[in-house]
C-alpha cells in the first residue's frame, strides 16, 4: 500500500510528463528545444521506474 505522500506524488510526475508531451507537440524534432523537453520526459521516467511504477509514453499523433 502507498502512502497518501507517495501517490500525490506520482499523480505529479505523471502529469508533468502530460505537459511536457503536449509542450513537444509545438517543437520540431532535433531542436533543442525538442531534444530538452525529451531528456525531461526520461527523466521524470526513470524516476517512476526507479521507485517500481510504469513508464509514461507521449500518445503519437
Amino acid at each position: 500500500m502507498t502512502s497518501f505522500n507517495e501517490t500525490a506524488i506520482i499523480s505529479y510526475v505523471e502529469s508533468r510528463i502530460k505537459e511536457y508531451c503536449k509542450e513537444m507537440e509545438t517543437t520540431i524534432p532535433g531542436e533543442t528545444q525538442h531534444e530538452i523537453i525529451l531528456g525531461k520526459i526520461e527523466a521524470y521516467n526513470e524516476f517512476l521506474e526507479q521507485f517500481g511504477y510504469d513508464r509514461v509514453a507521449c500518445a503519437l499523433k
